[in-house]
């Protein structure tokens, strides 16, 4: 027995969490060891995934069994506070509960006050993180007395649980459900964000209120730290800052490139799809929509609602003399169709009005022929006084109903006669209009003949047998999708519903909206409108579920991937202010006995990581949007029959941008925070030991 799809999604959430912990107790097993002043080899290996379930519990007894006394003297232990503590219990419960109360709020301003559901929620909850965990962070290092990395940890490590335990809510924030793999990297970066914004919030609460009092200047700090920023003249330091700017740089600049790329082809796909199809669709269970204009006219006044317009839509298949496929027929309403969808901009061939007016449809003669045959427009000839060869019925083609007049109408039409009176045919063949790629699989154009069978027939001795029934091309579009051009086929509503026996009924009623991003607020104005049953909604996020949960897990993984350059150059930075410390240890010294703070001391050397990144991530940017918009100006020539575009698209989303440069400011301040805690917690007598 298959497991269920929420019981998939919470096997994802178990695992997500379960990476939460093994972090957690990786990093407690690693801070026992140290604080027991067990060899740095031990700490390292207790830390490893596979060992650090087991051996965390064990390194924490030994630690506040084997704690040195000068340790426990200067009010060091495991479950102690300040620099020399390890892990302080009350820190980790007010981080969790701060962090879980901004969660609630922000739920149930987002569901109950604005009557969010869905996807839209999840902008709210990220937020929610972002400032959770930054108070929390901050409150942490207050209670804790120390940047309180190892309490966030935990916090985080208790938050993973949430979705597991709450698993109904945490799966309602995928309106349409969501593959696993999708469901656990939206965790992961929930997770991350918090993990970072707690972290950044319990620095801040370190550098502010270290000291034991609220202090948010940043007077001298600012000016040594700017001052040790290039070294001496010729130092190799002031080398290696400039290579840490480019590398800051580099990495921003290719995250810009990245995702503005990304955010075209995104915008291109979505442009093409909207315009194809329609924002929202109002169907009806049973096969007895009649009602479809007074639906159309009660929900056309709601707000939102730009145009309405009834459809019909069934699976069919298409041949020409030369070729066959599947199709998906849709008939449309030409009056009200512009209301809807782009398909009269999209024509490039023909004319979209002919589906209306037939007789208006131009038919191609046929071709004289030496010998005095004529030449069907297909290509091949026939005597004269006798109609061109109709399509054959031989492998590969779908059986149909005998029926000769059908067969002499096709074979009249082809050879440019519009109508059939001798057999009671008088009127011209409908229209229909196909895509370009159907077009050039079909060999057909503007004017020519297409039998279109459908399954759906009636019932015979045998069985059912399909109907067919000849229509004459009318116009030929181009979307820009590939699937589109060649699936699609229209023509009008009046004939689809002759054609399918229908007896007047629809298959829906579909809406373009003002806002595509609010389609579930319309969706459930209409549905009160109808009353509900029997009528029920499709909105675009739900048909193409598929394709935009891909399109968003890309940019997501991505996101990540490039941040790692940037993640490297942090570590060049980190390396800089290692060696900052050890060069300026006499300096710290000296400011130490002249009364300089702990965190004073940290403000300069933050200064440096602060300045690095921020020169890096303005750089960068400059020099992303500049490529992004010599690639929209210049272009980048695309191949059109594999893309089905001729340039490389480039949208730069200013949001987008804001969030490479916080990732990227914030990176490089993370980088310093480890330097500049050995920095304050230097002791003046060792900076001048050897002066």
């Amino acid at each position: 027995m298959e497991p269920s799809f929420a019981g998939v999604q919470q096997a994802a959430a178990l695992g997500v969490a379960g990476v939460a912990w093994l972090l957690a107790l990786g990093f407690t097993a690693a801070r026992a060891a140290l604080v027991a002043s067990l060899p740095l080899g031990l700490a390292v290996a207790a830390a490893f995934p596979p060992l650090s379930p087991l051996a965390a519990p064990a390194l924490v007894v030994v630690a506040e069994v084997r704690c040195p006394p000068d340790v426990r003297a200067r009010g060091g232990g495991m479950f102690k506070r300040g620099g020399e503590g390890g892990l302080w219990p009350l820190a980790i419960v007010a981080g969790f509960v701060v962090a879980v109360f901004a969660t609630a709020v922000s739920w149930g301003v987002a569901t109950r006050g604005f009557g969010l559901s869905g996807e839209p929620v999840q902008t709210a909850l990220a937020a929610s993180l972002v400032v959770g965990g930054l108070v929390a962070g901050f409150i942490m290092a207050l209670l804790a007395r120390r940047v309180a990395f190892l309490e966030g940890l935990w916090v985080t490590a208790l938050y993973s649980l949430l979705p597991v335990v709450f698993a109904a809510p945490a799966q309602s924030l995928f309106t349409y459900g969501t593959a696993a793999a999708y469901f656990a990297v939206i965790l992961l970066t929930a997770l991350l964000i918090l993990g970072l914004a707690v972290v950044v919030g319990g620095s801040f609460g370190f550098l502010f209120c270290g000291d034991g009092e609220l202090d948010f200047g940043w007077g001298y700090e600012g000016f040594i730290g700017r001052r040790f920023l290039m070294g001496k003249g010729g130092d190799v330091v002031g080398t290696i800052t400039v290579i840490s700017v480019l590398a800051v740089a580099v990495g921003t600049m290719a995250m810009v490139v990245v995702m503005s790329v990304m955010n075209g082809f995104s915008t291109d796909l979505r442009s093409k799809i909207f315009g194809a199809n329609a924002h929202l669709l109002v169907l009806k269970y049973g096969s007895d929509f009649t009602e479809y204009d007074d639906v159309a006219r009660q929900t056309s006044a709601i707000a939102g609602v730009v145009g309405a317009s009834p459809f019909v839509l069934n699976e069919v298949m298409v041949s020409s003399e030369s070729n066959l496929t599947g199709a998906l027929l849709k008939g449309i309403d030409t009056a009200t169709i512009d209301g809807v969808t782009d398909l009269r901009k999209n024509v490039e061939k023909g004319e979209l009005s002919h589906l209306a007016t037939p007789e208006q449809i131009p038919v191609p003669r046929p071709l004289p022929s030496p010998g005095g045959a004529t030449e069907a427009p297909g290509g091949a000839a026939s005597a004269p006084g006798t109609a061109p060869p109709t399509p054959r019925t031989g492998q590969g083609a779908l059986p149909t109903k005998p029926d000769a007049a059908l067969d002499d109408a096709i074979a009249r039409a082809a050879g440019g006669i519009g109508s059939v009176p001798a057999l009671g045919i008088d009127k011209p063949l409908p229209g229909i209009v196909i895509g370009i790629e159907m077009a050039k699989n079909l060999k057909v154009f503007v004017g020519d003949v297409m039998n279109v069978v459908s399954p759906i027939g009636e019932l015979g001795p045998t069985g059912p047998v399909p109907k067919a029934r000849a229509f004459r091309v009318a116009a030929v579009f181009y979307s820009g999708m590939y699937e589109y051009d060649s699936k699609f086929v229209y023509i009008d509503l009046r004939e689809a519903q002759d054609f399918f026996s229908l007896k007047g009924a629809a298959t829906g009623v579909e809406y373009k909206l003002e806002d595509v991003d609010n389609v579930q607020a319309v969706a459930r104005d209409i549905m009160r409108t109808l009353k509900g049953y029997p009528y029920r909604t499709k909105d675009w996020m739900e048909m193409n579920r598929n394709l935009f949960s891909a399109l968003k897990l890309e940019k997501i993984a991505m996101f990540i991937i490039l941040n790692f350059i940037v993640i490297v150059a942090s570590f060049l930075i980190a390396a800089v202010v290692i060696v900052f410390v050890i060069e300026k240890s006499k300096e710290i010294s000296i400011l130490k006995t002249m009364g300089a703070t702990d965190t004073s001391i940290m403000k300069i050397f933050v200064t440096y990581g602060i300045t690095v990144g921020g020169l890096g991530t303005v750089v960068g940017i400059a020099g992303g949007i500049g490529v992004c918009w010599m690639i929209k100006t210049f272009g980048i020539g695309l191949d059109p029959d594999v893309y089905y575009i001729t340039n490389l698209p480039v949208h730069v989303e200013p949001i987008e941008i804001a969030l490479v440069g916080i990732a990227a400011l914030g990176l490089s301040y993370l980088a310093t925070i480890y330097p500049a805690l050995l920095a304050a917690r230097l002791k003046p007598v060792e900076g001048l030991r050897y002066e």
